[in-house]
């Protein structure tokens, strides 16, 4: 398994640079259009392309076929992606979590907690999309799960843009917000670790779904 972490690692470095720009970017936005927002979508968005990097690099150097005729536990290779994917998942967390830390201290207009409690809901959302992809990027490959990426993240994203910003559904910004601001006032502890437990189910779920997806997979 240090092996495969350590492999992954090396081809993961070589995106750092461009990751680390798409933070630099988003950061700048957060402070200049007065957006926390943007710090939950550092989190999400940069998670939900991880899979894609991390297998991408594999097939580029032909690493996803030796790997098949090796004999290493197929379970190891499938498992260093999803700690290097959970890794580098609440490296980003912990940096975002910083960066509403400072932004909160420049702008108290809107509280810690309730831009905290946003960074918290788009980690987990952030968690169940790169497991759910990690799994589609295994048995899919990396090439098709770039489509179904599309059509399973950025279109929903896209269509409840829409509606928010053309009003088609009246009063559903007003509920959420609503919605929002009760869940903040709530005693949330038990709720949010509830919510954190079944997330990191899931991821494992996923996991063992690409560990029987890579086991049946032939060169």
């Amino acid at each position: 398994m240090k092996a495969m972490l350590y492999a992954d690692w090396l081809n993961f470095r070589q995106s750092l640079r461009s990751m680390l720009l798409i933070l630099v970017v988003f950061a700048f936005a957060a402070f200049a259009w007065s957006g926390p927002m943007f710090f939950i979508m550092i989190v999400v968005m940069l998670s939900i392309m991880l899979p894609a990097t991390l297998c991408a690099s594999d097939q580029a150097y032909g690493w996803d076929k030796l790997s098949l005729s090796l004999p290493i536990l197929r379970r190891e290779v499938v498992g260093s992606k999803y700690l290097i994917g959970l890794l580098a998942n609440l490296a980003l967390c912990a940096l975002a979590a910083a960066m509403t830390v400072i932004y909160s201290a420049v702008d108290a207009s809107v509280p810690l907690t309730e831009n905290l409690l946003g960074l918290f809901c788009g980690e987990i959302i952030s968690l169940l999309l790169m497991g759910l992809m990690l799994a589609i990027t295994f048995k899919f490959g990396v090439e098709k799960s770039r489509y179904i990426l599309i059509g399973v993240v950025w279109i929903p994203i896209l269509v409840m843009a829409a509606i928010v910003k053309l009003d088609i559904i009246p009063g559903m910004v007003e509920a959420f917000d609503q919605g929002f601001n009760q869940l903040v006032a709530a005693p949330t502890c038990l709720p949010l670790a509830a919510s954190l437990l079944a997330c990191l189910a899931l991821y494992v779920a996923f996991y063992a779904v690409s560990v029987h997806t890579y086991q049946q997979k032939e060169l």
